[in-house]
């Protein structure tokens, strides 16, 4: 078959393409030579190394200063905690047990407000505003009733009572009466005292990983869901054997009840036959004695 009578736009597509270019071919750099180190090593000294200088960074120099200052304000602590004695405080007077402990009182309030608020529960002896250096109230104070009991009503109902907009929290006094018994400033009272607030990345942190316990206790939860799941469909199913084997036993059961059945009609058939022959067997006895006596009788008349 010829390309002859194609038109242009055919006949360039069976065109041969140009050769490929020449190029000289890749010549090899020379591989340089290379050997160790084991030629140089006489010229190395052989004295030991000078002694490596003490550099702390920023974060290891911030942790050093605050534990020097925390352990510093332990030391002092402890010797206030074994000159600290209750019993020899000059302001602290009167009955312990009849001493009422009032806290997170407004700075605005009075002793005459506060004795007239807690009047209530019963007559008071003496009331002590606790006072700073400057004269400046530190928010608690000290209530001493004039019998006991009014000392268990003002403990029992007391608690939360809102004075100047601002709720107390009230406790009998413990530095007198419990043994071992440590203020707050000495690294005691109730409660984790003040705690600061986490910075951004720890704030992160716990986000992320209470997000990520949050999502523990789904995914268990859902595991235990599919767990129940499983498990109620193998007792479904197990259900469903035993209602099989239930049937499939009714089934046998009336199978062996109408085998027993026709073993029943069968030999009551053969009962019937077995009369029937014993029937038959003895009318042809009759018969033959019937037959004897005859051929007797015609014997004689002969």
């Amino acid at each position: 078959m010829s390309a002859q009578g194609l038109p242009a736009h055919i006949l360039a597509l069976f065109t041969p393409r140009p050769p490929p270019q020449h190029l000289p071919p890749c010549v090899l750099k020379p591989s340089v030579k290379l050997s160790g180190c084991a030629e140089y090593v006489e010229f190395f000294s052989s004295d030991p190394p000078p002694p490596k200088e003490p550099w702390e960074s920023p974060l290891e120099r911030k942790a050093r200063r605050h534990r020097e200052k925390v352990e510093a304000h332990k030391s002092a602590q402890k010797k206030i905690i074994e000159a600290y004695d209750p019993h020899k405080d000059p302001n602290a007077s009167g009955d312990p047990f009849k001493t009422l402990f009032v806290g997170r009182i407004s700075y605005d309030t009075t002793e005459k407000k506060l004795k007239r608020e807690f009047e209530v529960f019963g007559s008071i002896k003496k009331v002590r505003m606790v006072y700073d250096q400057k004269g400046k109230p530190r928010g608690y104070a000290f209530i001493e009733f004039e019998h006991e009991r009014d000392l268990k009503n003002a403990y029992k109902q007391g608690d939360g009572k809102k004075i100047d907009g601002r709720r107390v929290m009230v406790d009998v006094e413990r530095g007198r009466t419990v043994e071992g018994w440590l203020p707050r400033r000495l690294g005691g009272g109730r409660g984790p005292g003040r705690q600061g607030k986490p910075a951004k990345k720890k704030q992160r942190r716990l986000a992320e990983t209470v997000e990520k316990a949050k999502e523990k206790e789904k995914e268990e939860k859902a595991e235990k869901k599919k767990d129940k799941e499983k498990e109620k469909e193998k007792e479904k199913e197990k259900d469903k054997g035993k209602e099989r084997d239930k049937d499939e036993d009714r089934k046998e059961r009336g199978r062996d009840k109408e085998k027993e059945k026709e073993k029943e009609r069968s030999r009551e058939k053969d009962r019937e036959k077995d009369k029937e022959r014993d029937k038959e067997k003895k009318d042809k006895d009759k018969e033959r004695k019937r037959e004897r006596s005859r051929s007797r009788d015609r014997d004689r008349r002969k």
